[in-house]
């Protein structure tokens, strides 16, 4: 079910038209059978029925026009689509052009002609065919590019479960409103974004991001419409809904992408408005030349229908426009998104990866990496006392003790009377004890650290670990570091960045300390890494680098503004990021080596496309028009839509491979390249 629909290009997408194009081959195909026949079975010397020949022969032109009208009827949009832009001639222009003067040739043939040699009639019927053939074979191409987004926004429930005054109310989607609190069951799809309220679950996010893994589910977690709720039931309250849902935006995004005109695309747009006259007035040449050298008029008509039939200015455009289709579709399965196809195109002529720290390397949340107890408080019970303590307090260093007092299953340490120095650190009683935690010097005023304690803490801060100090009752209590932790697969994404031919480099505001913390962990050496900036230095270093060739940004919503600035800015997570030109909506920094490999396999699908193209735009209207007819060879107009469908096919299932294209290969660091052909 889909409760958006898309706009303007996107809206255009195929799938309907398949089964109608379909039904009118099989049967203009049906009656091109006997026609062909009677058109062309005396010239392989098939027999004829004898009512059909001798002083008949005109029967059989009539029988021949009576089977080829309703192929010219079936097909009429090409008539009525090439007198339509006659001003501003197109493929259509072409076809109609090419069919029609068969058709008028075969009429005057037969009324006129006591015994025509050839009425061109099957190569009327036959040109009709084959371009619908090729108009099938492109619209069932873009409609399997897009199926996992069909896939995906047929997922979406046309109800939802709403609580209104601790009723549950299942309402149409379209009445869910903003704000509304919505109940989800375990096994249900989720029918709008929104912010979970009540409840812990595991959700599956394949269908939106391509994740395997279940994504854990708690209080202020996002969840997104298209996702399934694998575990406990949910109350959330709605915050996007409609066409303003992550997966809503996904498909308008992705579906805008692969419609978008691409330079190759443009270019041939602007050809077709010289390319189109020039093949009419070429044909028109070809008449008059093969007339003057003596031949037929048949035999100059069929030169001139073959390369009316054969040309085509959509080849170029093609060529272009069914690659990005299929980057983009493949990006989508991978939770990757090109926001443009210029995005698409660009990202793999990168020179340099700009990543930002906080919630790019690192999960953008102070976690706690170390717990020091003494031998009056272990480390267990300081955690436990520490989480109670930090339970009073709003910041982030204390939400994350809780959370790794949550994570160990340890039960919080009931406190009362607790006060709060802002900046320094918070006063509590704990079984009638007084316990304090904050900074070295705010509880150096409480108690005498211990020389211990005082070294551990010096240590973990030289590293850009934040030591939280605690006394209990006038004694050193032991510490908790907590930082900012490296994602795991961090290293290994800077790695396949750096394989693929990328200067990666760390550009932060943070500490040079914090800095040098992470670049160890992720193997980047001083040379780059560059720390202690302003936004405004971060700007002026990203445009700096800019200079070596195109760069990247690569972070969250803290880099919005150099997200800006960068030749593609890449957006971290599935929330909005106006700013990205690319967005990674599993949050893996490893996709930022994907998206790059799918758009290098993207450009050498284009550039083997063009290369072909061009060589057909070149040399087949040279022997539709009869240049090696002087050794016995020329191009009939039914060859030449033969051929003219032929490519298209070959062009289309060459472009389709690079939907099997893995942009994460398991075990490999470069570009994986297209199935060979």
């Amino acid at each position: 079910m889909q409760n958006f629909e898309p706009t303007g290009a996107a809206a255009a997408m195929p799938g309907s038209a398949v089964p109608q194009i379909k039904r009118r081959l099989v049967i203009s195909a049906c009656l091109l059978i006997p026609l062909f026949y009677l058109g062309l079975g005396a010239a392989f010397g098939l027999p004829l029925p004898p009512f059909l020949t001798g002083d008949n022969a005109m029967w059989c032109g009539i029988v021949q026009l009576v089977l080829t009208v309703p192929v010219c009827w079936l097909n009429r949009s090409y008539f009525i689509n090439g007198c339509k832009s006659i001003r501003a001639p197109g493929p259509d222009t072409l076809v109609a052009l090419s069919s029609g003067a068969a058709l008028v040739y075969g009429i005057i043939a037969i009324f006129t002609q006591d015994a025509p040699q050839e009425l061109f009639l099957p190569s009327a019927a036959a040109i009709l065919i084959f371009a619908a053939a090729c108009q099938l074979l492109e619209v069932r191409f873009k409609a399997q590019a897009m199926a996992p987004l069909h896939s995906l926004a047929e997922r979406i429930p046309e109800t939802a479960c709403v609580l209104r005054s601790r009723q549950q109310y299942t309402v149409p989607l379209n009445e869910v409103a903003v704000g509304d609190i919505f109940l989800i069951r375990p096994g249900d799809v989720m029918p709008v974004d929104g912010v979970v309220i009540e409840g812990e679950t595991t959700v599956d996010e394949s269908a939106l991001t391509g994740a395997a893994a279940p994504v854990a589910k708690h209080k202020d977690s996002t969840v997104y419409a298209a996702t399934a709720n694998q575990g406990g039931a949910l109350i959330c309250r709605a915050t996007r809904i409609g066409p303003d849902s992550t997966a809503a935006q996904l498909v308008h995004t992705v579906q805008t992408t692969a419609a978008a005109k691409v330079p190759l695309s443009s270019l041939a747009d602007k050809v077709r408005s010289v390319f189109v006259p020039a093949v009419i007035g070429v044909a028109c040449v070809v008449l008059i030349i093969w007339l003057l050298l003596g031949q037929s008029f048949a035999f100059a008509l069929a030169r001139a229908i073959s390369v009316l039939a054969v040309s085509s200015p959509c080849v170029l455009a093609l060529a272009a426009s069914a690659a990005i289709m299929s980057g983009a579709s493949v990006g989508a399965k991978h939770g990757i998104v090109f926001k443009t196809a210029a995005s698409l195109q660009s990202i793999g002529t990168l020179h340099t990866a700009v990543l930002d720290k906080a919630g790019t390397i690192t999960n953008g949340e102070p976690e706690v990496v170390t717990i020091v107890g003494t031998r009056s408080v272990p480390a267990k019970f300081l955690l436990g006392m520490a989480a109670g303590l930090e339970s009073q307090s709003q910041d982030s260093l204390a939400r994350a003790v809780m959370r790794k007092a949550a994570a160990e299953n340890i039960k919080l340490s009931a406190v009362k009377d607790v006060t709060i120095l802002d900046g320094q650190g918070l006063t509590g009683k704990i079984a009638g004890k007084v316990m304090a935690g904050g900074s070295a010097e705010f509880i150096a005023a409480q108690c005498e650290l211990t020389p211990d304690l005082q070294q551990a803490g010096e240590q973990l801060a030289a590293d850009g670990i934040a030591p939280l100090y605690f006394s209990l009752d006038g004694h050193a209590a032991g510490l908790i570091g907590v930082a900012d932790a490296v994602k795991p697969a961090s290293k290994a994404a800077l790695d396949a960045l750096k394989a693929l031919g990328l200067d990666v480099i760390l550009l932060t505001g943070d500490s040079r300390t914090n800095a040098d913390r992470v670049a160890a962990q992720v193997g980047l050496d001083d040379a780059h890494v560059v720390s202690g900036l302003a936004p405004a230095e971060l700007e002026a270093e990203l445009r700096r680098l800019q200079t070596n060739g195109p760069a990247a940004m690569i972070g969250s919503t803290s880099a919005a503004a150099a997200l800006a600035c960068a030749d593609v800015g890449i957006g971290m997570g599935a929330e909005p990021l106006p700013a990205a030109d690319v967005m990674l909506l599993r949050d893996d920094l490893a996709d930022a080596a994907a998206a790059v490999r799918i758009s290098r396999a993207v450009d050498a699908r284009i550039a083997q496309n063009t290369r072909m193209a061009l060589v057909y735009s070149a040399l087949l209207p040279l022997l539709a028009a009869g240049v090696l007819y002087p050794l016995n060879f020329v191009l009939h107009p039914i060859d030449s839509v033969i051929l003219m469908t032929l490519f298209v096919a070959w062009l289309l299932s060459g472009t389709a491979r690079l939907n099997s294209i893995d942009p994460k290969p398991a075990s490999q660091s470069e570009p994986q390249k297209e199935p060979a052909e």
